[in-house]
């Protein structure tokens, strides 16, 4: 199939555009400038085909999309409907077309583990504005209009770039804190939760999407590892692993705040108002997929690498 991929060297598409080369699509990526994708293997990327645009260049470039007539677009950049709607009103109406949301589109949680038919409830502008788009999609093709599907992943994550770290945050000195035995600081008790996904998982999700459509058109996944972790675990796990006893400070939120400086603490607390618990059982039993990464496998992984 010929297969669009928006923001093709990012966090997804580092991963999902070789896959879908070694599944013997044709692949048209779409960068901004000539950012190199993460981990990029000139091998692994042979017979892509580059369009360097912006998402909004590309999108008003109608003579383009018609020449190359895509089957499928993974549209993994867009955040308000309108953007949506400008990419959409260029492409055949049999395009399968699958866009990335968020699971912070389900933040004032009534349930847990958080699955597909909770609420849409956000209240900052992002969640808000994925919700709306898995809304209006999900309208276009229950109407005929459209054949869509919609993707929620967690914390988007993979072994090229820092993971949002058992603090809530990406400062990379956290990992080699814990792993040297050093003490850590934690806001409040550390029972708030993180739920990653692995670039690797997300990809494969994406994947079976575009096998089954009959399956997966119409359908929104939240993609999100096995389980969702309290800072507080993934900490102490952490300092197990590496033979130490585990080193946590608790501290109020303004103390927190104080010692791990005003970016590090707005990165956290964005995380921890959020505390996202999952379940992505939907996923596994309609699409088949089998979620190879824990949260400490990813982020183990990470550690590995670097």
């Amino acid at each position: 199939m010929k297969i669009i991929v928006i923001g093709a060297t990012g966090h997804i598409g580092s991963y999902l555009v070789p896959a879908l080369l070694r599944e013997g699509h044709t692949v048209y990526a779409v960068a901004r400038g000539n950012k190199q994708a993460y981990g990029y293997q000139e091998d692994e990327w042979a017979g892509v085909h580059w369009i360097y645009a912006t998402r909004d260049e590309f999108c008003a470039d109608t003579r383009r999309l018609e020449e190359i007539a895509p089957d499928v677009v993974c549209d993994l950049i867009s955040y308000h409907i309108q953007e949506v709607d400008d990419l959409l009103a260029s492409l055949d109406t049999r395009v399968h077309y699958i866009q990335i949301g968020s699971i912070w589109t389900y933040e004032n949680k009534l349930y847990l583990p958080v699955d597909e038919q909770h609420p849409k409830n956000a209240r900052g502008n992002y969640g808000k504005n994925k919700g709306l788009i898995e809304d209006y999609l999900l309208d276009l093709t229950n109407k005929g209009l459209r054949r869509c599907t919609i993707v929620h992943p967690g914390h988007i994550s993979g072994k090229w770039w820092v993971p949002i770290n058992p603090q809530g945050n990406l400062n990379p000195r956290v990992y080699s804190d814990i792993k040297e035995g050093r003490e850590i600081v934690l806001p409040h008790l550390g029972m708030e939760t993180l739920h990653h996904i692995h670039s690797g998982d997300l990809t494969a999700i994406i994947i079976a999407s575009i096998r089954q459509p009959d399956v997966s058109v119409g359908e929104a996944y939240i993609a999100a590892a096995p389980s969702a972790m309290t800072l507080r675990a993934m900490t102490e796990e952490m300092y197990v692993h590496f033979g130490h006893e585990p080193k946590i400070r608790y501290a109020s939120w303004e103390e927190f705040a104080s010692i791990v400086g005003e970016t590090d603490a707005g990165v956290t607390l964005d995380h921890i108002s959020h505390s996202p618990v999952c379940t992505p059982e939907k996923v596994q039993k309609q699409l088949g997929i089998h979620l190879k990464y824990s949260i400490m496998d990813i982020l183990y992984e990470y550690m590995e690498t670097t």
